[in-house]
């Protein structure tokens, strides 16, 4: 997992309470080594305009100055990481455009086996929080902290497990709770990556070109339908810009 690399990421949301419902999508994925320089391609830019671009403004501080690694080390010295190397994993901006529900941070060590993970997670209002696990990924567990869906109360809890099964293999399961610790929703991620080429990369932007606009038009396409349904719905009433939290 040095290298840089891409993948189809295919992602499960399945609702369990009131009114039920399940989609499954996929979604185009880059992970990138941030203590590398980017891939040298003439399709994709770090913090430019371009088919696929990551910019800086859309992740970790939100500020087109500052850039990814400088947001892992301030993580990784507050909270002791002593860490070989960053791995970035995100929907990428397809010509200027993206969202990335969730996007995450695996630390690294030599041996490329992880020793903390930091979930990126955005809502379509631009509120953005962080998770950090540096533990046992299995089963962490966080309070709720930002507004996500229309249709779930924020007095939740979630359990992230995530797994880098092989150097080409990431899965992540979150499991969401209610009050009364009753499970009300499921998503999960299963990533298969693998090294970038010119070729390759070329045929990769091709084929996931709607990419962005296909995840966020999904999103609301399952939202719309739950309002048929008539599932309670959850005002959005707090606004949250950056804030990071522990398991």
């Amino acid at each position: 997992m040095k290298e840089h690399s891409f993948g189809i990421g295919t992602i499960v949301h399945k609702r369990t309470r009131d009114t039920e419902n399940f989609f499954k999508y996929q979604a185009p994925y880059l992970c990138l080594n941030l203590n590398q320089p980017g891939p040298d391609l003439p399709f994709f830019s770090w913090n430019r305009f371009n088919l696929f671009s990551i910019f800086h403004k859309q992740h970790g501080f939100r500020d087109k100055d500052k850039n990814l690694l400088e947001f892992a080390k301030q993580i990784a010295t507050q909270h002791q990481i002593q860490f070989e190397s960053v791995h970035f994993i995100a929907i990428p901006s397809i010509l200027g455009y993206s969202f990335n529900p969730i996007s995450f941070y695996l630390f690294l060590n030599q041996s490329q086996q992880p020793l903390a993970i930091l979930y990126e997670v955005k809502n379509t209002f631009g509120d953005q929080v962080h998770y950090l696990s540096a533990h046992d990924f299995s089963q962490s567990t966080f309070k709720k902290n930002m507004y996500v869906s229309p249709f779930i109360e924020m007095d939740c809890t979630y359990e992230i497990s995530a797994k880098l099964l092989n150097p080409k293999q990431f899965f992540c399961t979150i499991h969401q709770f209610d009050a009364q610790q009753k499970q009300i929703f499921y998503a999960s991620i299963n990533l298969s990556l693998a090294k970038i080429t010119f070729w390759s990369a070329f045929a990769f932007i091709i084929l996931n070109i709607f990419g962005s606009i296909k995840t966020i038009a999904l999103i609301h396409y399952q939202a719309l339908k739950l309002w048929i349904k008539k599932s309670q719905f959850f005002k959005y009433s707090q606004r949250v810009k950056d804030r990071l939290y522990f398991d």
